[in-house]
């Protein structure tokens, strides 16, 4: 940031560090400074427009000017404020964890869907991260037993952590290991995955902002990013009861692929292809088949 006068107005140093991003190249110059500045000033993006003559102490401005000095580096804002929200709630993040993006939302659509019916519906966030698929789940279906799982114990801690913070601590079993290993005979009404699902090759061609500060291995799908959905296409149906559904949310370009794995399984129906709010196809959904029977 330029060399400036010792005292700041509110509205004054958010011109600044909007014209000092936008110079830099960094996207959504402005919402990016308002964030930053709501968050050191503990208010709502919002209230900023109703205080733009607050003058800003010393240690504010020191704060805010760390910020900014992270962003950047192209630390994303999330990871600076230590938030990030996802439909109803605010979930904290870290490096740990993949920010929740809103395109998941369309998985927890289809997911809250599937689930209307059903009265106590057993729920698997398989790869939970953050624990914004499983938590919105048992936000927002009230009757849901949700259980999330990931390889990552950093990962596992933070979702608790929002658990905690959503309330729905008590409805959220968490369970620790790669894929389905820790999983033993359950069975759920109900499979939600966002795995990872980029082309290993792609990962260097990403933002910064993921690829320099974003976990790989929530991110690194193997050679043609359809790793993971191989091996849960080929297994998830022995933990799936009978007319159980499926969803799981893929990468641009990936429908097909994924839609004949399920296919080539023989152990799914009403096979759904779901585009995002960019026309994308995002989610497929999929139903075990009533007559296959559990080995």
């Amino acid at each position: 940031m330029s060399s400036a006068p010792r005292s700041w107005k509110l509205l004054d140093i958010l011109e600044e560090t909007s014209r000092f991003f936008a110079d830099r190249h960094i996207p959504d110059a402005r919402l990016q400074a308002e964030l930053l500045l709501a968050a050191v000033l503990d208010l709502k993006r919002l209230d900023l427009y109703l205080q733009f003559d607050r003058p800003l102490d010393a240690g504010e401005v020191d704060r805010y000017r760390d910020c900014v000095r992270q962003r950047l580096r192209r630390v994303p804002v999330q990871y600076i404020v230590g938030t990030a929200a996802f439909r109803h709630l605010e979930l904290s993040v870290t490096p740990a964890v993949l920010i929740p993006r809103p395109e998941t939302e369309v998985l927890v659509d289809v997911a809250l869907e599937r689930l209307a019916d059903r009265s106590a519906p057993r729920c698997l966030d398989l790869c939970c991260g953050s624990g914004a698929i499983a938590l919105s789940l048992a936000f927002e279906n009230e009757r849901a037993l949700v259980a999330a799982s990931d390889i990552s114990q950093e990962a596992l801690q933070i979702a608790r952590q929002n658990a905690e913070r959503s309330g729905v601590s008590q409805r959220i079993e968490w369970l620790c290991g790669d894929l389905f290993a820790p999983l033993g005979d359950r069975l759920f009404d109900l499979i939600a995955c966002n795995p990872p699902y980029v082309r290993h090759g792609d990962i260097a061609t990403l933002e910064p902002e993921v690829r320099q500060h974003e976990p790989h291995l929530a991110l690194d799908g193997g050679g043609d990013g359809l790793d993971f959905y191989r091996r849960i296409c080929s297994d998830a149906g022995r933990f799936l009861a009978p007319a159980a559904h499926i969803i799981m949310e893929i990468g641009h370009g990936q429908a097909d692929d994924v839609v004949s794995m399920l296919d080539g399984t023989a152990q799914y129906e009403a096979v759904d292809v779901i585009a995002d709010l960019n026309d994308i196809p995002r989610v497929i959904a999929a139903q075990r088949r009533v007559e296959i029977a559990h080995g």
